[in-house]
This record gives structure tokens, C-alpha cells and sequence, in this order.
């Protein structure tokens, strides 16, 4: 508000001179035409000459040039005025770009202020001041206002001067406005040199004329003096006519010698002038080779400004190039980065499907394998059933047969009796008939039953034969009872260990289910939980357990059974014919019951050995399963870091960014190389597109995961179903099996084909193996 009434008041003022136009706004004191005409209405002597630019274009430059030559012209005067002193109170250096190029009001005001100092110092000062007396009172006050800030400035207006031309040193200057500036100091220069050559040209003519008019007047009086001097030689000579008035001729001769002399007193007052004028032409002369120089110089610094417009136009259009090409290296670099990624995805994407591939091929194996896995699963499950099952019938059978020996033990006491009443004697102690110790293996007390067996054998045949001679009549006894000794018979008793026994069919199962598992365990336990295989560790330990238990009781209940039937056999000696018979009928029926408990024994040591090699492979497994199970955690750590340090280093350039952005907005860089707008966004939209593609990068990969686990759901669900399926097969089998062994009907068990015939191999397969090929669909 104030700014606008200092305006008004200073433009009231500068309408007050006759400049032949009325100024309605301070736009039109830009170019300084109307400035340069107040000055000369102000002091036309010392205002001489005219602007650099009388016509200046739109641009802004020219209007600066004005306006610096009449602003340097108004601070000379203002000094000179003031015995070279500048009231404090005035800017004396306001800011003429500003003026020039946006008509800036407060800087016209100052520059005003500046020529209202010099309207009231210059010698029209009172013609100034009363025309001031005749303006408005409210201009009156103000210019009394703006005198007196002039001359007597307050504290606040002496710092705000001092802050403006700080705040004004600390500014940069452009190149060009400095080279602008110095071409304006020597357009101005140059229009002062030639100011003053063309007064000294006027000069050398006017004194060249004079010096024309008094050589010329020199030379009258020459003549004339010439004549005279002549005209006295012949009157002294006494040739010439007397002239009547000697004496006024004397006198006119006096007089002119006087004229003469003074003459040539004037002659060489002009000679000294002349000499003088001499010197001042060679001065001039100086001065003039001083100016051409001057001129030449000019010339070469226009020259030289025509050959900088020149390149800098080039230079312009090379930057544009330069820029175009620039944008153009920037494009394919950017599409050379789409091409590595483009390429970086191609290989990703061959690399993913090489390992979908191979997946697809292990899928294809686990699903190849896994029927027969399941399979053979169900068959060991169905083997241990009937292994449990043989167990409780032997459990049954090893019953009746410590039943029947119980049985024989009665008979054979009351047989005992019998012979002491009919013999009248006591049966011997026969030597060797205690139970054989224990040697340390299963294997090594059957060789010492055997051997036991031998020997009572033969102290049976030394009892019968001192029978013999006791007793005569029962010679037929004694053929039965060398018939029952037979070496047949002997073979029947005595069980050589070294004889390869026959396995029963659950071992064989047992043992070809495992070689079969033992290839595909580790696919099987890859698709398996941990917890699956810590479930399957635990069942193993307690099958294997379990079976170590029932082995124990096997072997004691094998051991107690030799020692009865060694004791049976060491009784047999002093019998007689009835209880041989007897004893004939109860070894009948004991040693396959034995054989049999032999080959389940072989059978479960067997199987054994199998589940602690099988148990060590899993234990093996589930140490690999954790070792894969670290080095997926580790990978999953790494990459969770570098997705970390990307968004570190993404949140960290965003955040250089917008700080630098903030201090340009807050003018807090000024001193510092600042970026352009562009730059800043072209970055800007750099780091959003890299995270962009980081983002989408992550997305794509958390989709190939998902994507990947649907997957495995779908895989899972189909071995689960296949597993159910085969699980409910297997039960149906096993119910079948249970139902026909209990109802005492035996079931075809084949290994190998009977023939070759066409129907051979749907004979020779089990209902299990019909029903596993309509389940895998290979029938």
C-alpha cells in the first residue's frame, strides 16, 4: 500500500515536466526514453548525446542498456552536484534488470527518488520547486517525505539499504548479462569518444580558418610594407616626388611602423598560436589514432559479439541435438534395460520351466512310485497282521502242546510206577539227562539239544538192550522199538540247523517289499511332512520293539519247550512198551510244531535286521529332510534380506529426493548446484519405476508360489486318495484272508508260474494283485 502511494506520487511528479506525454503506470519508464528526456529537461548542458537504444525491441536487454547509461549518468551528476557525495539516505544502485524486464515498482521508485535529487540539486532547482508548490498537497507531503528520508534517513531505512546490497553482491551474475554489460560500457564509451572527436574536429576547422584569415593578413602587410619601404628608398635617394606633407606622410610612416609592429607582435602571437594549434592538432591526432583504435576495437567487439550470437545460436541448436540425443541415448538405454530384463526373464522363465520340467518328470516318478510305496505298505501292514495272526495260532498250538505234555508227563509217571511194581526195581538215574545249559546263541543250543538228542539216543538203545535180557517174550517190541529208532526217525528228531530251512511267504513279503522301498524312500519322504516322518520313526521303534519282545518270548518259550522234550527223552529209557507207543504218538505231532516256531524265529530275526536297516535310513533321511530343511531357511533369510536392502536403498533415494526437493522450494540451496525441475522428476519416476518393477517382480514370484502349493494340494490330494483307495483294497483283502484262515481253508500263494501257458498268469495272481491292476489301470 505504501508502494503504490510512493508511485502515484513521484509519477504526479514526473507528469509535471513537459515531455509532450502524459504517464499513466510505471510500465512505461522501462525502456528510459521518457527518463532520458526528463534528465535533459533537468540539465540540458550536462545531458548530452542520446541513448544506446532509441528504439528499443520487446526484449529486455536493450531497455537495460538504456536504462544503465542514464542511471551511470545520473549518479555523475548527483556527485558532482553534491561536491561528490550521494545523500545515504538514496539506493543508489537499484536493481535496473528488474526495472528492464518486469517493470518491478519498488526499483522504479528508488530510480525516481534518484532523479527528484537531482531536479532540486541542479541550477533550475527553484523553477523545480515552485512547480512542486503546485501539485496536490497529498504530493507535496510526499515528496517533502522522500527529501527528507534522503537527506536525514532513520536507522531502519540505512539497514534495509545495507541488506538490499548485500542480498544484491551475494547474487550471481549471468555470463551473458555480464558480457551484456560490457558491451554496453563500450557502446557508451564509443558514443563519448565520438562526442568528443567531432568537438575537437570543430575545433581544428575553426582554428584552421583563423589561421587561413591571419596568414592571409600577413601577407597584405607584407606587401604593403614591401611598397612602402621601396617608396622611402627612392625618396631618399632623392628620385621620388616630395610629397607636400612630409611631415604627415612622416607621421602616417611613424604610425605605420607602429601598425607594423604591432603586426608582426600579432604575427607571432598567431606563429605561437599557430605552433600551439600545431601541437593541438598532433594531440588530436593522438587522440584520433587513440579513437580509430577505440573504433578498430569496437568493431572486433562487434564483431566478436556477431561471432558469439553466431555460436551461440549453434551452440543453442547443438544443444538441442545434444538434448534430442541425450533423450534418445536415455530411450535405449532404457530399452536396453528392457532387454536385459526381457532376457533376465526369458532365462528366468527357461530356467522355470527346466525345473517345472523336472518337476513334472518327479511328479511323474512319484506318482509311478507311490502306488507300489503305498502298496508294498500294505502289504508289510498285511504281512505283520498275519504274522500276529501265525503268532497267536503258534501262541495256541505251543498251549495244548505244554497241555499234552502235561498229559504225557501223568502217563509217563504212572508207566513209571507200573514197571517198579511189575520189575520190582527203581529206574536208574540215566546219566546226561539234566537240561543242556545255555552257549550263548539260539543257534548253538539247538546244535547242543541235537547233540544231547544223540546221546540219550544211544543210552536208550543200552537201556533196551539190557531189557532184552531181563525179558524174553517181547521180542516184536524190540523190532518196533528198532524200527522207531530208525535213522529216518532220528532225522525227524534231531533238527541240523545247518539244513536251509524253508521260509515261510510273510518273510519273503517282507523282505521284497523293503528291496522295493529301499529305492524310493527318499522321494516318498520328500513329499512328507516332518511330522510324517517323525510319526513313522516312532512306529518303526515300536514295531521294532515289539518284535524284539515277542523274539525274547519265542526264544524262552523255545527253551522251555527243548528242555521238557529233553526231559521227556532221557524218561524214555526204562519205559516200556505201551508208553514207547505213546511217546511214538506225541513226538509225532511235536516236531513240525517245532519247525515251525524255528522258521518264525528265522522269520522275525529276519525282519529285524530289515527294520534296523530301515531305521537307520530313516534316521539318515530325517537328517538330510533337516539339513534341506536349514538351507531352505537360510535361502528364505538371504532373500528377505536383499528384498530389506532394496527397500532401504529405495526409501533412501525417495528421501534424498523430496529433501532436495523441499530445499528448493525453501530457497535453502542457493549456493549449492541445484537440479532442474525435470531432473528431479526424471529421477523421481526412475525410483518409482524400479520399484515398480521390484514389486512386480516379488508379485510374480509370490504367484509362481502359490501357484507352485496349489499344485502340491492337488498332487497331495490325489495320494491321498489313491492311498485310501488302496487302504480300503488292503483291509478288504486282509478281512478276506482272516475270514478263509478261520474257517480253515488254505489260499493259493504262487511265486512262480506252474506253466507257460496263455492263462498261466491269471491263474498264478492273487485276488490282491487283480485288484491292484483295476486300481493302477494296467488290466
Amino acid at each position: 500500500m505504501l508502494s503504490d502511494l510512493i508511485s502515484s506520487t513521484l509519477l504526479e511528479w514526473i507528469n509535471s515536466f513537459d515531455l509532450g506525454t502524459t504517464i499513466r503506470s510505471i510500465d512505461q519508464l522501462s525502456d528510459g526514453s521518457i527518463l532520458w528526456d526528463t534528465l535533459q529537461d533537468i540539465d540540458p548542458q550536462y545531458f548530452l548525446g542520446e541513448l544506446p537504444e532509441r528504439s528499443p525491441s520487446d526484449h529486455w536487454v536493450p531497455r537495460w542498456q538504456n536504462l544503465k547509461h542514464l542511471h551511470k549518468a545520473l549518479i555523475s551528476y548527483i556527485r558532482n552536484q553534491n561536491d561528490g557525495e550521494v545523500p545515504s539516505g538514496l539506493n543508489i544502485s537499484p536493481d535496473l534488470k528488474a526495472i528492464a524486464e518486469m517493470s518491478s515498482m519498488k526499483e522504479t521508485n528508488e530510480l525516481l527518488k534518484l532523479f527528484l535529487l537531482a531536479a532540486i540539486s541542479s541550477p533550475n532547482a527553484e523553477a523545480y520547486i515552485t512547480t512542486m508548490q503546485k501539485l496536490s498537497t497529498s504530493t507535496q507531503e510526499g515528496l517533502k517525505d522522500i527529501i527528507q528520508e534522503a537527506q536525514n534517513p532513520s536507522d531502519e531505512r540505512l539497514e534495509e539499504l545495507d541488506y538490499e546490497l548485500s542480498t544484491r553482491r551475494d547474487m550471481p551474475m549471468d555470463p551473458e548479462l555480464r558480457f551484456e554489460e560490457r558491451f554496453g560500457k563500450v557502446l557508451a564509451e564509443k558514443d563519448k569518444l565520438f562526442n568528443e572527436k567531432q568537438e575537437l574536429e570543430k575545433t581544428v576547422e575553426d582554428l584552421h580558418d583563423r589561421l587561413a584569415r591571419l596568414q592571409e593578413s600577413h601577407d597584405t602587410v607584407l606587401d604593403r610594407l614591401t611598397s612602402t619601404e621601396d617608396r622611402l628608398m627612392t625618396l631618399k635617394s632623392g628620385k621620388g616626388d616630395l610629397i607636400p606633407n612630409a611631415k604627415t606622410l612622416e607621421s602616417r610612416t611613424r604610425q605605420q611602423e607602429d601598425i607594423i609592429a604591432s603586426q608582426e607582435a600579432k604575427i607571432q602571437a598567431s606563429q605561437d598560436e599557430v605552433d600551439s594549434l600545431r601541437m593541438t592538432v598532433e594531440s588530436l591526432r593522438v587522440k584520433n589514432q587513440r579513437f580509430q583504435k577505440l573504433q578498430d576495437d569496437y568493431d572486433e567487439v562487434k564483431n566478436e559479439r556477431d561471432h558469439l550470437s553466431r555460436r551461440a545460436n549453434a551452440a543453442e541448436k547443438y544443444r538441442q541435438k545434444l538434448q534430442v540425443s541425450h533423450d534418445f541415448e536415455k530411450e535405449n538405454i532404457a530399452l536396453k534395460n528392457q532387454v536385459k530384463d526381457l532376457q533376465q526373464q526369458l532365462r528366468d522363465s527357461d530356467i522355470n520351466q527346466k525345473s517345472s520340467s523336472e518337476r513334472d518328470v518327479e511328479l511323474e516318478e512319484y506318482r509311478r512310485v507311490l502306488p507300489r510305496i503305498e502298496q508294498d505298505r500294505h502289504e508289510i501292514q498285511n504281512v505283520k497282521k498275519q504274522l500276529e495272526f501265525n503268532n497267536h495260532a503258534l501262541t495256541e498250538r505251543l498251549q495244548s502242546a505244554e497241555d499234552q505234555l502235561a498229559k504225557d508227563e501223568a502217563t509217563i509217571s504212572e508207566l513209571r510206577d507200573r514197571i517198579r511194581e511189575l520189575e520190582g526195581l527203581e529206574s536208574p538215574t540215566t546219566p546226561g539227562s539234566t537240561t543242556p545249559k545255555a552257549h550263548g546263541t539260539f543257534q548253538r543250543d539247538l546244535d547242543e539239544v541235537g547233540r544231547r538228542e544223540a546221546q540219550l539216543k544211544i543210552e536208550n538203545e543200552e537201556l533196551k538192550r539190557e531189557l532184552e535180557k531181563f525179558t524174553s517174550g517181547i521180542s516184536p517190541s524190540s523190532v518196533r522199538i528198532s524200527q522207531y529208532q530208525s535213522p529216518g526217525h532220528r532225522n525227524m528228531l534231531i533238527v541240523n540247523p545247518r539244513i536251509p530251512q524253508k521260509r515261510p511267504l510273510g518273510l519273503d513279503l517282507v523282505i521284497l517289499n523293503l528291496q522295493r522301498s529301499g529305492n524310493h524312500t527318499f522321494h516318498l519322504h520328500r513329499l512328507r511332512s516332518n511330522e510324517c516322518h517323525s510319526d513313522a520313526y516312532r512306529k518303526l521303534q515300536n514295531e521294532y520293539s515289539a518284535i524284539q519282545r515277542k523274539l525274547a518270548d519265542a526264544q524262552s518259550e523255545m527253551e522251555a519247550i527243548e528242555q521238557q522234550l529233553q526231559d521227556s527223552k532221557s524218561k524214555l529209557g526204562g519205559v516200556s512198551k505201551e508208553k514207547l507207543d505213546m511217546v511214538d504218538a506225541a513226538n509225532d505231532s511235536s516236531p513240525p510244531d517245532l519247525l515251525k516256531i524255528r522258521d518264525d524265529v528265522h522269520a522275525l530275526r529276519s525282519k529285524i535286521q530289515d527294520l534296523e536297516t530301515k531305521l537307520t535310513a530313516s534316521q539318515s533321511l530325517v537328517q538330510n529332510v533337516t539339513a534341506e530343511r536349514d538351507s531352505v531357511r537360510n535361502m528364505i533369510t538371504k532373500k528377505e534380506q536383499e528384498m530389506q536392502g532394496e527397500d532401504q536403498a529405495t526409501m533412501d533415494e525417495m528421501k534424498k529426493l523430496l529433501d532436495e526437493v523441499t530445499a528448493r522450494f525453501n530457497n535453502n540451496n542457493a549456493n549449492g548446484p541445484q537440479l532442474s525441475g525435470t531432473d528431479l522428476l526424471r529421477q523421481f519416476a526412475e525410483t518409482m519405476e524400479r520399484s515398480a518393477e521390484n514389486m512386480a517382480k516379488r508379485a510374480e514370484h509370490s504367484e509362481e508360489q502359490e501357484s507352485n502349493k496349489e499344485t502340491e494340494k492337488k498332487f497331495m490330494q490325489v495320494i491321498q486318495r489313491q492311498a485310501r483307495e488302496i487302504a480300503l483294497i488292503s483291509s478288504a483283502w486282509y478281512d478276506q484272508q482272516s475270514r478263509l484262515q478261520n474257517s480253515n481253508v488254505s489260499m493259493l500263494r504262487y511265486r512262480h508260474p506252474a506253466s507257460t501257458s496263455s492263462n498261466g498268469m491269471e491263474v498264478h495272481r492273487s485276488w490282491l494283485a487283480k485288484q491292484r491292476a483295476l486300481v493302477s489301470g494296467r488290466k
